[in-house]
């Protein structure tokens, strides 16, 4: 009897002292922990899906955001700036290569100059062609030297259709030529007119 006894209250503190440990390792400050999601994590949050013959895929993502909506917001913004960031690239390499074809130089500043207010125009178009099509959240715990603080890690899939991507070179070189024309700038408007060659009219 007295042997099981001593038992019992062997594994009482063994128990205790497991819990005070654990306790201890989750509060070190700067610790964190998720306590809710939305869901089980998607595939998509680690591996974006490859583009398919009608849409290009992005991941936007917000971390540490103070609420869930601003990390929706900023999330999906994310997601927009990436799609940018595409356009831009593929803008710039179109713009390149039409000044090869039209025999500019490559230093004339005043024909690189265009290129920074065709992309500013591009951009105002893209907002409207990013479809979201999935989000995953997680509410996370963590403790800081002011006490325990919540915040929000978002993650959400958009597409964005590889036509949109026409339409918008299509309009940034045809506003960009009128404003051209009103400047002037006969280098710049030979590339412009360039770059408009092969688009489509819409």
């Amino acid at each position: 009897m007295y042997y099981f006894a001593k038992l019992l209250i062997l594994l009482i503190v063994t128990s205790i002292l497991s819990f005070g440990c654990s306790a201890s390792k989750l509060n070190v400050i700067g610790s964190e922990r998720i306590i809710e999601k939305s869901g089980d994590k998607p595939g998509w949050v680690k591996k974006i899906p490859k583009e398919s013959d009608d849409y290009y895929f992005f991941r936007g993502f917000k971390t540490s955001a103070l609420s869930l909506e601003d990390g929706l917001t900023d999330a999906r913004s994310n997601a927009i700036r990436q799609v940018l960031e595409m356009i831009q690239s593929q803008g710039l390499v179109d713009y390149k290569k039409a000044r090869v074809e039209t025999g500019l130089a490559e230093t004339r500043e005043d024909v690189g100059s265009v290129t920074e207010d065709g992309l500013k125009i591009l951009s105002k178009t893209v907002a409207s062609g990013v479809k979201e099509l999935e989000s995953y959240t997680e509410k996370v715990e963590r403790f800081t030297p002011q006490g325990v603080r919540y915040y929000y890690n978002v993650y959400t899939l958009v597409r964005y259709p590889q036509s949109e991507f026409e339409k918008a070179v299509a309009l940034a070189a045809s506003q960009q030529n009128a404003e051209m024309r009103m400047q002037n700038n006969e280098q710049a408007q030979k590339v412009l007119e360039e770059l408009d060659k092969g688009l489509p009219t819409y």
